[in-house]
């Protein structure tokens, strides 16, 4: 069985969704192939997205999937915590409806899996276990551990980082804020995001996620019953966008915040950016626009995960407390989907200077490391 499209986008998770309905918009007619029964299912995300998501895109995303408004957090490390508020900062979303609300009138071939693709003279040869395809335009949108990208032999350097979440049943303390307890700040850490309904969504993202999460349910005495078990990859770092007539986007671009972990915002913003570069046939002009955009953001945000995931307990400590005492400022000036605007003016601040001390202390006692961190200094 061979079949023949145009534009094959791999992957119908909400980026995959989302760039083919703006194809659609621009005239063209994408064909998704999905290797899942279903879309939205199995679910791999917490499913806290700030408000801007249903503010900023080009095309309008249905409030349908919205469970929840978040108007702040708890923030704890080792026995220190502090609270941000700030009125509707997020929305807990529920993820499965979020996807299939975005699906809708798509052209999607289901349990169609991947297992090749090579670039022919004409375009691409896809095999899958459906049969083969051929397009002239491919788009990865296949999650961390993209086919696309590995077949095709993308540049990378992201490591992947494993998520495991519970939903259970059980009415936190409160209802409009999450709780966030840190296994190491500013990157691992595990979280209890409250879905409104008598369910709270319990999850971590760290080295030994089973045992932490576990660790935090007996720590908090959080008990009830666990209706629902998800886990997922997150690539963390950066990874080349376009090779040939082949392009990647979302987890399987690598397009993921550093320091929350969160990615459907940058996929988003990403898709309309894949999307005006292939009607102005200029593929190119996609990596352009997202570096031009958001590199600089990642850069900034990987260096300073980079660093605090290689300091040792007391250095973390003083990082946390100084955080801590800048909470107003945080709540100031922080944006959810913007997190060096917040590094920025925390480090402009005579006041961290003993802070960065500490941090640099850490540095020189660890001289190969600091070698490779220069590396990812932003340019």
């Amino acid at each position: 069985m061979k079949k023949n499209a145009k534009i094959i986008i791999v992957g119908a998770g909400p980026i995959g969704c989302y760039t083919a309905q703006l194809l659609k918009h621009a005239g063209y007619n994408p064909l998704l192939l999905e290797e899942h029964a279903q879309v939205g299912r199995p679910v791999s995300c917490a499913g806290i997205v700030g408000k801007g998501l249903f503010e900023e895109l080009r095309l309008p995303l249905s409030r349908r999937s919205i469970q929840n408004t978040i108007n702040g957090a708890r923030v704890s490390y080792n026995g220190a915590a502090f609270d941000l508020h700030r009125q509707t900062v997020a929305y807990i979303v529920d993820r499965a409806l979020f996807d299939q609300e975005l699906s809708h009138k798509l052209e999607i071939e289901f349990n169609t899996t991947l297992q090749d693709i090579h670039p022919i003279r004409e375009g691409y040869f896809l095999k899958t276990n459906n049969g083969e395809y051929f397009a002239d335009l491919v788009i990865g949108a296949d999650g961390p551990n993209s086919r696309v990208r590995k077949a095709l032999g993308f540049n990378s350097d992201m490591k992947l980082y494993r998520g495991y979440q519970y939903r259970i049943k059980m009415t936190p303390e409160r209802l409009d804020a999450v709780e966030v307890d840190y296994v190491k700040p500013f990157s691992l850490f595990t979280w209890l995001i409250p879905e409104g309904n008598g369910v709270a969504r319990v999850g971590t993202i760290c080295n030994n996620p089973y045992q932490e999460l576990n660790r935090f349910l007996e720590k908090h005495k959080l008990t009830g019953e666990i209706i629902e078990k998800n886990a997922g990859a997150i690539p963390i770092g950066t990874c080349e966008l376009v090779k040939g007539q082949a392009m990647l986007v979302g987890d399987a671009a690598c397009q993921v915040k550093p320091i929350t972990s969160g990615g459907i915002y940058y996929g988003l913003k990403a898709a309309e950016m894949l999307v005006d570069a292939v009607r102005d046939n200029n593929l190119a002009q996609y990596q352009t626009r997202w570096s031009e955009e958001f590199e600089q953001e990642i850069r900034i945000c990987l260096l300073l995960r980079n660093i605090l995931e290689n300091m040792g307990e007391d250095v973390l400590k003083k990082m946390f407390e100084y955080v801590r005492d800048n909470s107003r400022l945080i709540e100031k000036i922080g944006d959810f989907e913007n997190h060096s605007s917040v590094i920025w003016s925390l480090v402009s601040n005579p006041r961290t200077y003993p802070t960065i001390g500490a941090l640099l202390m850490g540095l020189a006692r660890n001289p190969r490391f600091l070698f490779r961190s220069l590396f990812r200094l932003p340019r």
